[in-house]
C-alpha cells in the first residue's frame, strides 16, 4: 500500500509545478529620508541657539564686570605688605570702577569708610568698621608703625573687595544737605 498524498522533495517534484514555484528576493523597503525636518525641530534648534547666545553675552558681561575686582584683589594677594594708606587707595579704585568717579573722588576720611560700608551686606558691615577704623583714623596722621593695623585694613580690604563688588546698585553721593548722603541714581534722576 502506497500513500498517495505523501509530501514530495523539490528534487522530486514533477516538472511543471517547479516552473510556477519561482520565489523572488525578500523586498527590502526604501530608506525613510530625514529631510525635510519637521518645523518642531527647526524651533528646537533657534531656541537652543538663542539661549546659548544668550548664556555666552551674559558670561562675557559678567566676566567684564567682575575684571576690577579680580585684578584688585589680585594685587592684594601679589603684595602682602601693603601698608593702610595702599589699601585705602586700592579701595578708592575699585570703588571708582563701578561708581561715579567724580562724585567718589571727593569723599575721604570717614566719608569714604562710610560710603564703602554701605556697600556691604548688612552681616559683613559691622567687621569692616571695626577692621578699618584705626586705619581710616590715621590715614593723615605721620607715619604709622603699627603693622596690626595694616594687617586689620588688608583683611578689611579683602573682605570689602570679596562682598561687596561689583556694586549691583550704584549710589551718587550728595554732599550738600549732610556730611554724608548716598542717593540711588534713579531718585537723582527723578528729582533733577
Amino acid at each position: 500500500m502506497a500513500l498517495t498524498n505523501s509530501p514530495t522533495l523539490p528534487s522530486q517534484a514533477p516538472l511543471g509545478q517547479s516552473a510556477q514555484l519561482q520565489l523572488h528576493d525578500i523586498h527590502v523597503p526604501e530608506q525613510v529620508s530625514n529631510l525635510p525636518i519637521a518645523p518642531g525641530w527647526w524651533l528646537l534648534l533657534a531656541l537652543l541657539i538663542m539661549s546659548g547666545l544668550w548664556f555666552y553675552k551674559k558670561r562675557k558681561q559678567d566676566l567684564r564686570l567682575n575684571a576690577s575686582k579680580k585684578q584688585a584683589l589680585t594685587a592684594l594677594e601679589n603684595n602682602p605688605n601693603l601698608s593702610a594708606k595702599e589699601c585705602i587707595a586700592l579701595l578708592k579704585w575699585a570703588a571708582m570702577q563701578y561708581v561715579n568717579r567724580q562724585q567718589l573722588a571727593k569723599l575721604y576720611g570717614e566719608d569714604f569708610q562710610s560710603f564703602l560700608k554701605i556697600q556691604l551686606p548688612e552681616k559683613y558691615q559691622e567687621k569692616f568698621y571695626q577692621l578699618s577704623s584705626t586705619a581710616f583714623l590715621r590715614q593723615y596722621q605721620a607715619e604709622q608703625a603699627a603693622v596690626d593695623i595694616d594687617h586689620d585694613c588688608q583683611q578689611a580690604t579683602k573682605l570689602w573687595l570679596n562682598h561687596a563688588l561689583p556694586i549691583k546698585e550704584p549710589l551718587v553721593i550728595d554732599k550738600t544737605s549732610t556730611p554724608y548722603n548716598a542717593m540711588p541714581v534713579q531718585k537723582e534722576k527723578e528729582l533733577s
